[in-house]
């Protein structure tokens, strides 16, 4: 009885220092991942605006953007999606460099 208790608690020893190190290995795991995680996808500040990771108007291109879009609205009673926006100023774009290229002959 004696040497089955003392096995027992040499076990219950062994398989806490096995726990133990598992848990070492688990948090020293995730400390790695996190750093993989915050390299590819750092998170956002609280202080940072949402929209600033997609904000690439320039006031030109906005006024562009919204003249489209409350035209489209009115005339069509829907809003543009955004393809079409950006398929819009890409037009403008092409329209306004040939005026420029014109002007230049």
């Amino acid at each position: 009885m004696f040497l089955r208790g003392l096995t027992l608690s040499r076990l219950y020893r062994r398989t806490l220092r096995t726990l133990e190190r598992i848990d070492l290995h688990l948090a020293e795991q995730n400390r790695i991942l996190a750093r993989i995680a915050n390299h590819f996808a750092p998170e956002l500040s609280a202080d940072a605006p949402a929209g600033a990771a997609v904000d690439y108007l320039n006031p030109q291109e906005a006024f562009v953007v919204l003249d489209y879009t409350e035209r489209v609205q009115r005339e069509q009673g829907r809003l543009p999606t955004e393809d079409e926006v950006l398929r819009y100023l890409a037009d403008q774009a092409t329209v306004d460099l040939q005026a420029r290229m014109e002007q230049q002959l």
